[in-house]
């Protein structure tokens, strides 16, 4: 019943409702006949007891209708259970009989689930029908079962009892509307937030495919760079070619440049080590929003060309969202010979385990980064999880 609105649903509650109610009151009438000093028991009342089923029969006919007409329709079965029950009440003793006050049932009911007008008539029914039974009704032989469920009561006590349930049928009544009304206001705020929440993952995959289509081509420039670089170290090129090398490497590296600034142009020439993952964090997060990531090390460590350490952590954390990693581990250690930075993930297809393909490339910009930087890198790839250690000496962090 997930998703249905609540008029729908108490209308399938309210089935089992009447059907305990009925059974109940069958039995008890048939357990009091034993102390009725054997005065038969009539069929009439049972026949009313049977007659309480009818909104029942109303239920079942119309359950699968669109869910707009079923709640007028429920304003109806309600009506009806007020009206037969107070029939039901005046062959049992009027409103002496205690289980007058299940009219209240319907009477919440009517104020958790209607508009104000439909719970409005609902609530006037009763207390018109409640006032109606307690001035006319009939009074159950004495020695019988039905007049087993009510006793005689005072005409000041019948006054008390008919300002308590007009004072308990109000209050529920109004008290269901408010539980309504903050149902209905809950019910838009989560609608609200999942609609923010749709927006939001709609733009974390624009972001993500920012991100990916960005990083594929400065991939590709990145290697373009080294190879061309490399081209114009071989002796015996051509003036020729030597000047369309120049001039590949030159516009290969402008557009790489032009694409890492994009990515990473507000990185601060030092930074502290906690602020740079908190960018890196911001900065991955588009490209895979449920990465964890995780750091430690010294607070005060600042590390020096912080544009160069984050174009290394960030080409180390695209190959483990490629990997399909779920946590990335960073940190930073002192080292007999300088500084450690460990990065770790547990990505399961690197290039050791069966199902990754290829992250030499990703691998190649790191080193080469990493070169500048006097740094040397190390991989390891364990059952769980995969490691990069950075190693460098002097006071670079």
């Amino acid at each position: 019943m997930t998703g249905l609105p609540p008029y729908v649903v108490w209308r399938r509650r309210m089935l089992w409702l009447r059907a305990v109610l009925v059974i109940a009151l069958a039995l008890a009438l048939l357990v009091l006949r034993q102390f009725s000093a054997l005065v038969p028991l009539s069929l009439t009342p049972l026949l009313w007891l049977g007659a309480l089923l009818l909104p029942n029969l109303l239920t079942l006919l119309t359950l699968n209708l669109d869910p707009r007409p079923q709640q007028r329709l429920l304003a109806v079965e309600l009506a009806m259970d007020v009206m037969l029950f107070l029939a039901v009440v005046q062959l049992f003793g009027g409103a002496s009989n205690p289980m007058t006050f299940y009219l209240l049932v319907p009477v919440l009911m009517a104020g958790m689930t209607l508009p104000p007008m439909a719970n409005g008539l609902v609530l006037i029914l009763a207390l018109t029908g409640y006032m109606t039974v307690s001035q006319w009704h009939h009074m159950p032989a004495p020695h019988t079962a039905l007049h087993a469920l009510t006793r005689e009561l005072s005409a000041l006590h019948n006054i008390g009892m008919a300002v308590a349930f007009a004072a308990l049928a109000v209050t529920l009544s109004i008290l269901g509307q408010v539980i309504q009304a903050l149902t209905r206001q809950q019910q838009r705020q989560q609608d609200k937030a999942m609609e923010l929440a749709g927006r939001r993952e709609r733009m974390y995959q624009v972001a993500a495919t920012l991100a990916h289509q960005a990083h594929e081509l400065n991939t590709p420039l990145s290697s373009l760079v080294m190879i061309s670089d490399n081209a114009l170290q071989e002796p015996g090129l051509s003036d020729a070619t030597r000047a369309d090398l120049e001039q590949i490497h030159a516009l290969a590296r402008q557009v790489a440049g032009k694409l890492r600034r994009a990515d990473h142009h507000d990185v601060p020439e030092d930074i502290a080590f906690p602020a740079l993952i908190d960018r890196l964090r911001l900065h991955l997060r588009h490209l895979q929003p449920t990465l964890e990531i995780r750091h430690q090390g010294p607070d005060h460590a600042v590390l020096r060309q912080a544009s160069d350490w984050f174009r290394v952590l960030a080409n180390l954390g695209y190959n483990a969202i490629d990997a399909g990693a779920g946590t990335l581990a960073i940190q930073l250690d002192t080292a007999p010979e300088g500084w450690l930075l460990q990065i770790s993930d547990d990505g399961p297809d690197h290039p050791e385990r069966p199902g990754r393909e290829g992250m030499g490339i990703g691998l190649a910009l790191v080193e080469s980064t990493l070169e500048n930087l006097d740094a040397r890198l190390e991989m390891e790839f364990s059952r769980q999880w995969t490691q990069a250690r950075i190693r460098w000496s002097g006071y670079g962090a």
